[in-house]
């Protein structure tokens, strides 16, 4: 899940008074891209409940479709597919537009103004040249700066794999994940967006992908 997270405080009923707000401290707010941006980690910060995603997007592959399933987080839109690439996600007529018609996702990421979008992709390019990979992603994620530039836009690094998947594939390993992660959050500097570091937030304490957490070793289990 991901920890991205707002402050809350009780309100006094009788609402704040004149004194109370010139005095106030500026809220903790996660800094945008565009005012304040300090670089691409995002830190840990307090939960929030769902309504803080009520104006995100979540873009990927099957991992973001099983976060879609299995989070219970339904105020938000998604744009996933299965085995869906950077590629894939600009030109491929894959979801359902909301007048009904068939779209790409970026499509989708353009029928309204965001103030989030979450971006999940690489695990299926990552047999490739990751520097080729590279490119086109700068790329998409230049088309969605230009179409939202207002918005926060969060690049997702891959997931880890279990032990059992990395030491048994010449592809799907952590070598691998993690020269592609750090291509991702290279990106996600230049393009003055955020990085979210997902294998710190998921990997067992040997920097992989529990075996309890999953059947193939690259999926998640819904617990």
């Amino acid at each position: 899940m991901l920890a991205l997270c707002l402050p809350t405080s009780d309100a006094d009923p009788a609402g704040p008074t004149a004194s109370d707000i010139l005095q106030s401290p500026e809220p903790d707010l996660p800094p945008s891209p565009q005012d304040s941006y300090t670089g691409p980690d995002v830190p840990e910060l307090e939960p929030v409940d769902d309504e803080f995603f009520s104006d995100a997007a979540f873009m990927g592959n099957s991992l973001v479709d099983g976060f879609k399933l299995f989070s219970g987080l339904t105020v938000c839109d998604y744009y996933t597919a299965t085995s869906m690439t950077v590629l894939g996600a600009t030109g491929n007529s894959c979801i359902t537009l909301d007048d009904g018609t068939s779209g790409t996702m970026m499509d989708g990421l353009t029928q309204k103004p965001y103030g989030k979008i979450y971006i999940l992709l690489g695990i299926n390019e990552i047999g490739g040249d990751v520097d080729t990979f590279g490119q086109m992603y700068a790329d998409m994620l230049d088309t969605i700066i230009a179409a939202q530039p207002e918005c926060d836009i969060y690049v997702m690094g891959l997931t880890p794999v279990s032990y059992e998947k990395s030491s048994s594939s010449d592809t799907f390993n952590m070598e691998r994940i993690a020269l592609y992660n750090e291509k991702l959050r290279s990106i996600a500097a230049e393009k003055r967006c955020y990085y979210l570091d997902l294998i710190s937030a998921l990997s067992g304490e040997d920097g992989y992908l529990p075996a309890s957490e999953t059947t193939d070793g690259v999926h998640f289990t819904a617990g």
